[in-house]
């Protein structure tokens, strides 16, 4: 009785290791990102966001896309929280900061 409690026991814990292993692999991991916006395509719903060095990173956005502070436009400020899913670089959520906020902040 003892050896078969040891054994589901055992067993437990070896499934459930298993489960959060395979499902780590899948998630998909957050980032945020600041910039200028250079680039739109409503159509696409594509954008692109330049950051203090100039590159430019391409991001995608969906109906479930929050957006703060104001439109989406290039020469915009904007803080995005993103995704990365199959390559692609998803927004979350896009914080626009309004012009007088971004010379109050220099």
């Amino acid at each position: 009785m003892k050896k078969t409690a040891w054994l589901s026991l055992i067993a437990f814990v070896l499934a459930i290791g298993v489960a959060s292993t395979s499902t780590a692999k899948g998630k998909n991991h957050a980032m945020t990102m600041e910039g200028t916006v250079s680039s739109v395509d409503q159509n696409a719903k594509t954008f692109s966001l330049k950051d203090k060095a100039g590159k430019a990173t391409p991001i995608s956005w969906t109906a479930a896309t929050q957006v703060r502070g104001g439109e989406l436009k290039v020469g915009e400020r904007a803080n995005v929280s993103v995704l990365k899913k199959d390559g692609k670089n998803i927004a979350t959520s896009i914080r626009i900061a309004s012009a007088k906020m971004v010379a109050k902040a220099s």
